[in-house]
This record gives C-alpha cells, structure tokens and sequence, in this order.
C-alpha cells in the first residue's frame, strides 16, 4: 500500500488545531506500541533485567561503566515520553505488558547481552531516525538526543563483540547466538501489513512503513556483522511477524 503523507504541520504542545486522529495515534503509538515509559511498571521490569545482566556479566569495570550509562539513559529515554504522554493527554502511569518478544527473551551470558545492545537496541536508533523533523514539535526536540543515545547503545553491542570475538571459541559462540538476536530485530519492525503503519505515514509521524523501515535496518545493519566476521543470519528464519 502506498500512501501519501500529508502536507507537514507542525503543532506544539496543546495546540486546539490539532486533528484529533493525530493526537490519538501519537498516543496509541507512545502508550501502547513504543517501550520507554517510566510511567508503565512493565518498562521498569524490564530496566531491571538489562541492568542486573549488564552487572552481572560485565568481564570487566568498563563494561560495567557502559551499562551504568545505557541505563541512565533509558531512565532518561523514559521520562522523556511519560511527558510527552501527559503533554498529549493521556495518563502514562499504566501497567501494560510489552508487545515485544525481543524484551522477553533471556540473557544467559554476556554475549545474549552484547547481542542485544549490538541489534535490539539498533532498532531504538530508527525511532530517533523516524522522529527526527516530526509534525509533533516535543517529539522532533527530542528526536537528536534519543538517536544519538540509541546510536552509543548499538556501537557499545558491537565493542562487546568486537572484544568476545578476539578467542576462536568467543567468535563461535558469537556466531551461534545471532540468529535468534537477528529475528527477534526484525520483527521488531510489526506486520509489513499493518493498518496502522500508514496512517502513520499519512500525517508524518514516521517517515517509513514498517517495512520499509525493516529493509533499511538490514541493509544498514549487515555491513557491522560482517566487520565482525560473522556469517549474516537468515532474514525470514523463526519470523513471527512478516
């Protein structure tokens, strides 16, 4: 489905001409589809996981200092959006279960952690991308600080990596493990059919449909496996979501 996105309007906070549909979607998009908010129990349960495996399998003191900052960050990410919540309207203190089976997943080791920032993260790093020049004026503020945090996130899973792959038997294992990090990425990005996706297109607030977006997290993401001398994963094996 193609679909043409509307003429950019930008509305601020509060504005009366805001189109209802709009504000509805930025809604539904923050409280029910995207992760960070400091408002939802479910979001801190899942803070807690990252944080207790980054210091629980960190092999050294800086590692542990990159966790630290990932998670200040992600409190920070978290903030930012209970705001934006309560700037729109809506109450962001919830408990909502997270859509995402990727957050569900356990982290056994260091490399299911590294594998995480390296991918799962990753795809955090296009909602700055996609927010960046939005029509809704907080989200477009923010929109550098997020990209630039999830960018730090992303190249720290990759340093880790970098550093497991330095042993024949680390690269095996590195190797062995990107599958199930690979699909769970991908279908991150929802259903190539949603309905939603283009009405999200349709009034801007991203910039992409969900495959689109896919499509470009691949091609961007396989040139830094491959740094890393790693056989890329199978892009439709175990997909829930296509």
């Amino acid at each position: 489905m193609n679909t043409v996105a509307a003429a950019p309007t930008v509305y601020k906070q509060n504005d009366p001409d805001m189109p209802e549909e709009f504000r509805e979607l930025l809604v539904k998009l923050l409280l029910n589809e995207h992760l960070e908010n400091n408002g939802n129990t479910e979001y801190r349960k899942i803070l807690a996981k990252i944080a207790d495996a980054g210091l629980r399998y960190a092999p050294h003191g800086r590692a542990m200092e990159i966790e630290a900052e990932i998670i200040r960050q992600e409190v920070a990410h978290g903030k930012i959006c209970e705001e934006v919540l309560i700037g729109l309207g809506a109450n962001p203190n919830i408990t909502k279960p997270i859509k995402q089976y990727a957050f569900h997943l356990p982290f056994d080791d260091w490399i299911d952690l590294a594998w995480f920032h390296a991918l799962i993260d990753r795809v955090g790093l296009y909602v700055g991308v996609e927010w960046a020049g939005s029509p809704y004026e907080p989200l477009a503020r923010v929109a550098p600080d997020l990209e630039a945090d999830e960018e730090f996130h992303t190249r720290s899973g990759f340093l880790h990596l970098r550093e497991i792959c330095q042993t024949p038997e680390g690269k095996a294992a590195v190797q062995a493990r990107l599958q199930k990090w690979w699909t769970a990425a991908l279908d991150m990005f929802g259903r190539s059919n949603s309905v939603t996706s283009p009405l999200y297109v349709k009034w801007g607030i991203k910039q992409h449909d969900n495959e689109q977006l896919r499509q470009k997290y691949i091609r961007e993401a396989l040139p830094e496996i491959r740094k890393l001398g790693l056989t890329p994963a199978d892009n439709d094996l175990g997909r829930r979501f296509t």
